[in-house]
């Protein structure tokens, strides 16, 4: 039996898809560990976008620095093809809902039908899986660089979180 298992592991090791996204995965790690201290001594998101030129390639554009809420990646012209965008989310607040990707960030994913990786204050690492309208968490706190001011608030965060899921902790927030 470990055989097979072993043999399927190696079949599924060899296939393109399966080593770009660990590929794009350490890029995306690596540039967000790196941003992360800069994201929380300014209070703002850095974002950036990792592609492939038509040689094969791959490139991670300059970040961009962005605002307390949001971020446009830019300067991925002439890349054959976009893999994965990146993103911080900012220092720690209690008063917001940081600790996930936001339905802004699913959303944004899932309508360029790219994916999309963020970093939180707490030094949660997510993947945003624009095809599937889910976020799965990679890590969980302190697996990346946190905020110094971070503090669990005992919220018991979930591995995955769908469209729905996302949805609804947006209309909490909002008191709706």
């Amino acid at each position: 039996m470990r055989t097979i298992v072993l043999a399927a592991l190696l079949t599924l090791a060899a296939l393109p898809g399966w080593a770009q996204n660990a590929e794009v995965q350490r890029i995306a790690r690596d540039a967000l560990t790196e941003l992360q201290a800069p994201s929380f001594a300014q209070n703002r998101e850095f974002c950036g976008v990792i592609g492939r030129f038509g040689d094969g390639r791959m490139a991670i554009t300059p970040h961009r620095g962005g605002g307390v809420a949001g971020c446009t990646p830019r300067g991925w012209r002439g890349m054959a093809e976009i893999l994965a965008t990146y993103h911080t989310h900012g220092a720690y607040g209690p008063e917001f809902d940081n600790e996930v990707p936001s339905l802004y960030d699913l959303l944004s994913v899932m309508s360029e039908r790219v994916d999309g990786y963020v970093s939180t204050p707490g030094g949660r690492f997510w993947f945003v899986d624009g095809s599937r309208g889910e976020a799965r968490l990679i890590c969980g706190p302190r697996c990346l660089p946190s905020d110094p001011n971070f503090r669990e608030d005992g919220e018991i965060v979930p591995d995955v979180l769908t469209l729905a899921d996302l949805q609804a902790r947006t209309r909490a927030m909002m008191g709706m």
